[in-house]
């Protein structure tokens, strides 16, 4: 029989190994399964409110942040502030069917051809499962679980620059990225490159309706 100093000892260790596994990163989800299940919930998403945000330089891209909403039919609207020749120009924009409508600071409308909106930022690509946020999430690399409460994690991990390029022009190497994933879904998307300079995206109000109308 053990002396009872000894049998106290025991039954302490055993509480406190026992507090330490059921809180410590043993129980937290692999990062791996959940970008894959946030992967195949953003597939389905048909649409999204968006904010991004430029902090420092990415070569060949002038929007410093933009806001809008967008749906899965390639529709959107919103503002973007951009950089043009050392100063931040705030315009508007309407993207529907094969048109960009675009208005400055000044004057109204401009209607151009949609493909141009790829020469500034196209918003649309966050929801294209080819090159949007789905496959930037099933294609990230060593993902590793920070932390999960409450139907929220975060998971940091790397994604090559041939994907990440697709949702964010101008990155041209692999990036350190961190993902906050609520219920599934994406809700926010650090990318962190080699030179410092981080691109924030978050996504919010999933599948409300969009109603895209081209300005009179």
């Amino acid at each position: 029989m053990l002396p009872r100093r000894a049998l106290i000892g025991s039954l302490v260790l055993a509480l406190v190994a026992g507090c330490t596994s059921s809180g410590g990163g043993g129980d937290l989800p692999a990062g791996s399964e959940l970008l894959t299940k946030a992967a195949e919930e953003m597939k389905s998403v048909a649409s999204t409110h968006f904010l991004i945000k430029v902090d420092g330089e990415l070569p060949g891209v002038t929007v410093k942040d933009a806001e809008g909403d967008l749906n899965a039919a390639g529709e959107s609207q919103g503002r973007a502030k951009i950089d043009q020749f050392g100063q931040l120009i705030e315009v508007e924009y309407v993207l529907v069917g094969q048109d960009l409508h675009f208005k400055g600071p000044t004057g109204g409308f401009t209607k151009l051809p949609a493909a141009l909106a790829g020469q500034v930022y196209d918003p649309t690509a966050i929801l294209d499962p080819d090159k949007g946020v789905a496959r930037v999430l099933a294609e990230a690399r060593d993902a590793k679980t920070v932390s999960s409460a409450d139907g929220v994690s975060v998971v940091t991990a790397t994604v090559p620059r041939d994907v990440v390029g697709g949702l964010v022009p101008g990155i041209d190497s692999d990036v350190a990225s961190t993902f906050t994933v609520r219920e599934n879904k994406l809700e926010k998307a650090l990318f962190e490159l080699p030179t410092g300079a981080k691109v924030t995206v978050e996504l919010s109000d999933f599948n409300k309706t969009v109603t895209v109308t081209p300005p009179a």
